[in-house]
């Protein structure tokens, strides 16, 4: 989406339409010698616990919280503990987040089972009043998406000599 270029630094004008994960595994493998990022195009849900261990190191680039969460506890499964209780630390699949939330950003890395995982850390993130119009127009995966759309988007669209009136019944 155009409107989200202003602060995405992997893309440009010419990436819009094309996956988010094909066109940034594509210009960080270009950019940075030695690195190989293999890109995945899905939903993280749809994705086997096979797919999950066979990496080292998890980057996420995910657009939204409950994606996060679903993460962060496949990581938190694959963990295994000795005898003692500890965390063996060969099952850690530290994980790179990163996101933006208008024109804040974040980046940190988690090690489950040593560091707060991201479940644990939901605190941080203030509640989500407004929501980007790139998930409104593509991906709305909420009621309150639905209904940000409808007011933002097909109103406007389709109603565009009547004035929305959240207090009149037949505009909801």
């Amino acid at each position: 989406d155009v409107s989200n270029l202003n602060r995405q630094f992997l893309f440009r004008p010419a990436d819009v339409g094309k996956p988010k994960a094909v066109v940034a595994a594509e210009k960080v493998n270009s950019r940075v010698q030695g690195c190989r990022v293999t890109p995945k195009h899905a939903r993280v849900e749809e994705l086997s616990l096979d797919f999950y261990r066979q990496f080292h190191v998890w980057v996420l680039g995910l657009d939204s919280v409950e994606a996060r969460s679903y993460v962060n506890s496949v990581a938190c499964s694959l963990l295994e503990y000795d005898e003692d209780g500890n965390v063996d630390p060969s099952s850690i699949k530290p994980m790179v987040d990163g996101g933006t939330e208008g024109f804040k950003g974040h980046a940190r890395v988690i090690y489950p089972g040593m560091t707060p995982c991201f479940q644990c850390t939901l605190w941080l993130f203030p509640p989500q009043t407004k929501y980007p119009l790139c998930t409104l127009a593509e991906t709305p995966r909420t009621a309150a998406h639905c209904i940000e759309y409808a007011h933002l988007i097909a109103w406007p669209r389709d109603r565009p000599d009547d004035e929305f009136d959240a207090d009149n019944p037949e505009h909801m």
